[in-house]
């Protein structure tokens, strides 16, 4: 694949469709997080059809990591997530899920026939002798759930050392907010802290027509909901990124009885990992309330994931190799909100950055992410592929030095 830095953007789009085979035989088969046996054979099957990478299998739980290296250089890590959600579809697509009650519905299916188109594509370069280094790819399970030690894939696999040796570390997600083509970046946080919360208000049940000789847990619910929807309005300075959202409420069997319990689950998103704190103890104030009418309550947090902290010097790195691609993107520069991403893990522990791709489809209403409508252009699929690709190639030839700072070589975001 010699000549011009546009030859990247031209092997990807000659696996146009390849890439759309691939993400359409994934979207039909979902598997939903640490369940990804079938995809991650598929995957493991594509990589050794290329016959250049040295694969690792069941990191992580089901995740696939393969290795490319040529002599002395960096060591690239580029990594798409596998998972599929417990959504029954309604994308109406031609080749919708064979599994009911699963969907691909955050476009990992897309995540991952990119990730695969640039392994073909930096295997072509590797085997011209073009690139000095390597890269690692990371297929990784389970993004969208934690274990019941808390844990996510991303999570999972730093613990048995994806990282170890790695330089820097890129990911793309799909953008439905967004139409094909523009691709959004945002230096620091781009991503919120995910944590989660379960909560239990206890009272004392009894006869509905007989209310004084019980202590009922429904009227305790009143304000501890005023309270935890007031967190961020009113504990949270209106400077800083927050959100509280209580997202199911559970009690009671029929109308004439006062139940025992009431249970409470929510989310808490932040960016700074001081309002995460505040955000967790304003939740436990809220839940104390119940005491002060005779009530009780039990409270659990799920800490899921930090916040997405994208390192400067690698967002550079995407504008510099997309601006050796044809002029066929623009940049917009904007956080991507509070979703949560446990691409975070990694980008603690290497300079690393994800970008969102654009995908909204043309002529149809926009669906968005963890909807049973969402759907993807497929004509992001080349893109996506040649931007990984490119940024990879980019640093192995030396054209893009890598980030320098503290922590071993990560940047500074300080």
């Amino acid at each position: 694949m010699t000549g011009p830095k546009s030859a990247v953007h031209s092997a990807a789009q000659g696996l146009q469709e390849e890439m759309r085979a691939w993400r359409r035989h994934l979207h039909a088969r979902p598997e939903v997080a640490f369940e990804e046996h079938e995809t991650s054979d598929f995957i493991a099957a594509q990589l050794e059809r290329l016959g250049a990478f040295q694969l690792r299998r069941g990191v992580g739980g089901t995740g696939v990591v393969a290795d490319l290296r040529r002599g002395a250089g960096p060591l690239v890590a580029l990594r798409a997530d596998m998972d599929a959600l417990p959504i029954e579809e309604r994308s109406g697509v031609a080749f919708p899920s064979q599994h009911p009650g699963r969907m691909h519905a955050c476009g990992h299916d897309g995540h991952m026939a990119m990730l695969l188109g640039a392994a073909d594509i930096l295997t072509q370069l590797f085997a011209e002798g073009s690139l000095a280094g390597g890269v690692r790819l990371i297929f990784q399970p389970a993004e969208e759930a934690a274990d019941a030690q808390g844990r996510t894939g991303a999570a999972r696999m730093l613990e048995e050392g994806v990282l170890e040796g790695v330089s820097l570390a890129l990911a793309l997600h799909v953008n439905p907010y967004e139409p094909t083509g523009v691709v959004q970046l945002a230096d620091g946080y781009a991503m919120a802290s995910v944590d989660t919360f379960e909560g239990v208000i206890v009272g004392r049940g009894g006869h509905g027509a007989y209310p004084d000789l019980a202590v009922d847990p429904i009227w305790l619910l009143a304000p501890v909901l005023t309270a935890l929807h007031g967190i961020v309005s009113r504990r949270v300075s209106p400077l800083e990124t927050a959100v509280v959202t209580v997202g199911r409420v559970a009690g009671g069997t029929a109308p004439n009885v006062i139940p025992a319990e009431v249970t409470l689950e929510g989310t808490m998103r932040a960016y700074d990992p001081r309002i995460r704190a505040l955000l967790e103890t304003e939740v436990e104030r809220a839940f104390s309330l119940v005491r002060s009418l005779g009530g009780d309550y039990r409270l659990r947090f799920i800490h899921e994931s930090p916040a997405l902290r994208n390192a400067p010097d690698v967002n550079r790195l995407y504008v510099q190799a997309l601006s050796a691609l044809p002029k066929e993107t623009r940049i917009h520069l904007a956080p991507f909100g509070l979703g949560g991403e446990d691409f975070a893990f990694i980008a603690e522990a290497v300079p690393a950055a994800m970008a969102f791709l654009g995908c909204r489809p043309e002529g149809r209403p926009p669906a968005g992410l963890h909807t049973p409508e969402f759907d993807l252009d497929e004509r992001c699929l080349p893109i996506g592929a040649a931007l990984l690709a490119e940024s990879a190639r980019q640093v192995l030839t030396g054209e893009f030095p890598l980030p320098s700072g503290p922590r071993g070589g990560a940047v500074s975001h300080a």
